[in-house]
């Protein structure tokens, strides 16, 4: 038998776990990028793999097997990478077995690694879109896999999914949004957030957590590129990270997502092509 290397492993800010693409700038496509934009030392663990995004049409690839993916996971810990990672970011799964895979490695990770942080974007769909990964997720994501997150960031159509009903105004959004909060939990940061924003040029987002409740707003940007969830969940992880306070990262990563949409439309880009915008 083999035996496992003894070599320490250097210190790792983030890893990312969700979808990877060749060509295209969603999941670990654009999430691994802004990572190092921001100066983070980052690792991308697959859950799909495919050779441009679905929009495109059918695509090359598909979820990484059941076996790879554990192995992945559990090649992490056996590394000893895991004890000095600061957070965790889980997006886009694949298939349902990875649901349940990743709740049994994250608990193992935190017994490990009681500071790590675990940041989970429940990506099921959109407004418009409908619901674009197995049925069966929603399910997993309505389960205490959730609980496992200090925090969450839905969309509204995700918080939708999550409740069981729709949401309309500010006050049903807070409601669902706090039915989410527990021991681990300390805050869901709702995206596109159902009566928050003050009109239709705007986007708003809702913060609830254990101490207070805030809303926020940007821009709407007339942009076709996709993956502005997993690009703004890797900048506010980034700030989170770097020091900011959480109303400061959410306020930052915002602007920052805005400013590079704005950049996508001003050359007409239907995915994300430069991080410039970002500092």
């Amino acid at each position: 038998m083999q035996q496992a290397s003894q070599r320490r492993s250097p210190p790792i800010d983030v890893i990312s776990i969700q979808s990877q693409v060749v060509y295209g700038s969603v999941g670990n496509g654009i999430a691994y990028r802004t990572l190092l934009k921001k100066g983070l030392e980052a690792l991308q663990v697959p859950s799909v793999l495919f050779g441009c995004p679905p929009y495109y049409g059918r695509p090359h690839g598909g979820a990484i097997p059941q076996e790879w993916f554990a192995g992945f996971l559990d090649d992490l810990i056996e590394r000893g990478v895991m004890e000095r990672t600061r957070a965790v970011i889980v997006g886009y799964l694949g298939e349902v077995m990875q649901c349940h895979i990743l709740a049994d490695w994250l608990q193992r990770v935190r017994a490990i690694n009681p500071q790590i942080k675990i940041y989970i974007d429940p990506v099921m769909g959109d407004y418009g879109e409908g619901i674009y990964v197995d049925r069966r997720l929603v399910d997993c994501y309505r389960s205490p896999f959730l609980h496992l997150a200090n925090g969450l960031t839905p969309n509204g159509f995700e918080l939708e999914q999550l409740c069981g009903h729709s949401l309309s105004s500010r006050e049903q959004t807070q409601r669902a949004a706090q039915a989410l909060l527990n021991d681990t939990t300390e805050w869901v940061l709702v995206t596109s957030a159902p009566g928050v924003a003050e009109n239709e040029s705007r986007v708003g987002l809702l913060l609830v957590s254990r101490d207070e409740v805030r809303s926020y707003s940007h821009p709407k940007i007339a942009s076709a590129a996709k993956g502005t969830g997993d690009l703004f969940t890797a900048l506010l992880v980034s700030h989170l990270l770097l020091g900011k306070s959480l109303s400061e990262a959410i306020a930052i990563a915002g602007d920052e997502v805005c400013e590079v949409l704005a950049e996508a439309a001003h050359f007409g880009w239907e995915e994300i092509g430069s991080l410039r915008a970002l500092k």
